[in-house]
């Protein structure tokens, strides 16, 4: 008879995607696993809020966290799986101005303000990918909602912030 050691788990906090999954706190990821490499963590969930006239009725919540020395415990809405041609976070703002960024203790946007003078604050994470690497000019993209709208956020480097409004849905 073998003896085995009892795994602890940890909460995972997501962010963004679907308002089912929405700052939800999943508790059945162990501090092993948490500690194993990132490309092994994240779930695809199912949810009750598939976008209406998605291909895939039937479509997963796809859930990550960022690479190290970003925290295990934090994933991110990445999209859905399969992918539908209109998915929200395909949408791309068409123009860009720079800002300042004012960050959480979590290394999360709480709000942005503009060289006029505008501030807004993030209401609401939709969506978050980080850069993958492949390309050195790669941004972290931020999909957020303010003040009735939706933007995106990118983050190219430190203190290097822009901000544009996403097209209406």
């Amino acid at each position: 008879m073998s003896e085995t050691t009892p795994s602890t788990t940890t909460h995972v906090r997501l962010i963004g995607g679907p308002a089912d999954w929405r700052e939800q706190l999943l508790d059945h990821v162990t501090d092993e696993e948490l500690a194993g490499p990132r490309e092994e963590l994240g779930g695809y969930l199912i949810s009750s809020h598939v976008p209406p006239g998605h291909p895939d009725p039937g479509a997963r919540a796809v859930y990550e966290p960022d690479s190290e020395p970003a925290r295990a415990d934090v994933w991110f809405f990445r999209g859905w799986m399969p992918t539908g041609p209109d998915d929200l976070e395909l949408r791309r703002a068409d123009h860009h101005q720079a800002v300042t960024v004012l960050l959480d203790d979590g290394c999360l946007p709480v709000e942005w303000a503009t060289d006029d003078g505008g501030l807004h604050r993030v209401e609401r994470f939709l969506a978050h990918w980080q850069a993958s690497g492949e390309d050195d000019l790669g941004a972290d993209v931020w999909h957020v909602h303010s003040a009735g709208h939706d933007w995106e956020l990118r983050h190219h480097g430190p203190d290097m912030w822009e901000a544009g409004r996403l097209p209406a849905t």
